[in-house]
Formats: structure tokens, sequence, C-alpha cells
């Protein structure tokens, strides 16, 4: 009988998998928007829809292995970014991105860096895994480097405020449940950036510390796009007015 191997954080099947989620959520935006211009919003759909045919598989299969579960419940937060961010390509709205932009930078990529994970490559788990949360990322990158998609100074107010009422209902569902969606009531198993955080439950305002310092990060290259797009109109003034004195 086969027999996965166990996960190992940041072994070579780990940060090979990394690399190519990366690889592709750069390139193949890239690639479409110089050759294939016509495909950007098609191919939007195409990833919305793997996507959910990802998610509804995974389902499907944990149902034929474990049976129903209220763990099924799609209360976590890389499944709720999963959804959204469908919703994001097929819609291209940019109050859907936002929400989107920050929940899969800021919470997707901290999952692809520390999964709660036990097996390994190739275990079915491990597949699923990371082809969910890499699709996330690589359709964030999609709305931003090929649907012109971004987020703003408010963007940043109201995912966070939707973030917290979020959280707010979770921990009410989890209460009544006894289950642990948003990871409100224990940390994970494996490690993770809430071991430097501190016990229960004195690790949530750490979570909303890091969350809004994330967010700020995340909006800096805008921020910093910005403040570049600004200022040469000035400067492109200044070598007009030498040219013609």
């Amino acid at each position: 009988m086969f027999t996965s191997p166990p996960f190992v954080l940041f072994g070579s099947a780990h940060l090979i998998t990394l690399a190519l989620i990366a690889a592709v959520a750069i390139l193949l935006p890239l690639a479409l928007r110089r050759y294939a211009p016509a495909a950007l919003r098609p191919v939007a759909v195409v990833l919305a829809a793997l996507l959910l045919a990802q998610e509804a598989v995974d389902v499907a299969m944990q149902l034929w292995r474990f049976g129903p579960s209220v763990q099924l419940l799609p209360l976590h937060l890389c499944t709720l970014a999963l959804l959204v961010t469908a919703w994001m390509l097929v819609t291209r709205s940019p109050r859907v991105f936002e929400v989107a932009y920050f929940w899969a930078l800021g919470g997707t990529t901290q999952a692809l860096a520390t999964p709660d994970l036990r097996q390994g490559f190739p275990d079915p788990a491990f597949l699923f895994f990371f082809a969910g949360h890499g699709l996330v990322v690589i359709g964030v990158a999609h709305g931003v480097l090929a649907l012109g998609l971004r987020p703003y100074p408010a963007s940043i107010v109201r995912v966070a405020l939707i973030t917290l009422a979020l959280a707010a209902v979770v921990l009410l569902i989890n209460l009544a449940l006894g289950t642990n969606f948003l990871y409100l009531m224990a940390k994970p198993a494996g490690a993770s950036l809430l071991d430097w955080l501190g016990p229960w439950p004195w690790y949530w305002l750490g979570l909303v510390a890091v969350a809004l310092a994330s967010f700020l990060v995340l909006y800096a290259p805008f921020f910093a796009a910005d403040l570049l797009r600004a200022a040469r109109p000035a400067v492109d003034r200044r070598s007009r007015g030498r040219g013609w004195s």
C-alpha cells in the first residue's frame, strides 16, 4: 500500500512548488499582455473556472474520504479568498478585487509559506492544497498585471472593516459548532506566524496588527507608483522650461 511522505516545511518539494506558483503568477499575465492581449479576459474566466472546479473536487474528495463535516464549511480565509478571487476574475469589479488582493496576498501567501499540511508530494492533499492556494495568487496577479486592477488608500479601510466583521461572525460560528475557522480558537498544528504572537486569545491582537501592517506593505508599490506618476509632470515641465530658455 502506498504511503505518502510527510510534508517537509521548506523542503525541496515545497520550495519547487512555491517557485512554480510565483513563475506562473508573473509570467502568464505578462506573456499574454505581450503576445495575446485579446486572451486576457478569456483567460481570467478560465482561471475562475479552475479555482471553482478545484475547490469542488477537493470538497468531493473530502466527503468521499471522511464523510460530511462542519469542517467543510467555506469559512477558512483561504477558501473565502478563493471564492472572492473567482468572483473578481469574472466580474472585474474593483471593489471585489481589493478584497481578493489583500486576502490573497496577506493570507493565502502565508498559508503557502507555512501550510497546515501533513502529507507531502505527491499525496492528493498536497496537490489540492497548493493547486487551490496557488491559483488564488495567480488569479490576483492576473487581476493586477493583466486586467489593470489595483487597490486605493480607502481599500485598506474597507477591507480591514470587512475582515473584522467576518472574524466576529466566524467567532460566533466557532463557539456554536466547536470549529476553528480562521484559527480563532487555536493555532495551527504546524509551524506558523501565530507561534510568534503569544497565547490564545492574545494572539488575536497580534493578528490584527500583522494584518494592518501587511495591508500597508501590499499597498506600498501602488503608493510609490502614484508618487512617481505625480512627480513626472513636474519634471517634464521643468525640462520644457529649460528647453525654451
